[in-house]
């Protein structure tokens, strides 16, 4: 069964993200954005629709995000790379960031 895995940078970002909401919004708020999150990295993974998209979508020029795609979730964007075991998250990034040049660095590093 295909499942998800999540690089270290992409489990402190989530950490991050939850303890912002958790300062803005309470914790009940955010524990439930971290299961909206956890349940679309699940169904990423087996494949469920609605599928990501390339990465490439999201750059302009002759930019390439070589394999990484990409899901919005909320107010972030899930960034990850599609395997044969499932899904290898990235990292998540937050939509009023720099996409391009963020996404750009993340494809230049395994």
């Amino acid at each position: 069964m295909r499942s998800y895995r999540l690089s270290p940078q992409a489990e402190q970002t989530l950490e991050e993200i939850i303890g912002w909401t958790i300062d803005q919004f309470g914790l009940d708020h955010a524990a439930k954005y971290k299961r909206q999150l956890r349940s679309r990295l699940s169904s990423l993974a087996v494949d469920d629709v609605p599928h990501g998209r390339s990465c490439n979508n999201l750059l302009s020029g002759n930019r390439n995000a070589v394999d990484l795609e990409y899901y919005r979730e909320g107010r972030h964007y899930i960034i990850y790379r599609n395997n044969s075991d499932g899904i290898f998250v990235v990292d998540f990034v937050h939509g009023s960031r720099d996409l391009e040049a963020i996404i750009q660095d993340l494809s230049e590093t395994d």
